[in-house]
């Protein structure tokens, strides 16, 4: 399972490489960059639904590096 700031890497991509798609459907007007520019918002935006509803942390069996040890 994902944890959050997966989730929300995963979407910083695809926001930035929708960016990039727009950037190039307004300087060659290529239709095919709005397309992959929209898939790529919708990526991101689910993605950031993902992160939102990922449990802040998970337990994998793996002690806390900041737990207090007496």
């Amino acid at each position: 399972m994902m944890t959050r700031r997966l989730w929300l890497g995963l979407a910083v991509v695809y926001t930035c490489t929708a960016v990039v798609q727009l950037y190039l459907l307004g300087s060659t007007g290529a239709v095919w960059a709005g397309t992959l520019a929209a898939v790529g918002f919708v990526a991101a935006f689910l993605c950031f639904l993902a992160a939102w509803k990922a449990p802040k942390r998970e337990r994998d069996g793996t002690r806390e590096i900041d737990s207090h040890r007496p």
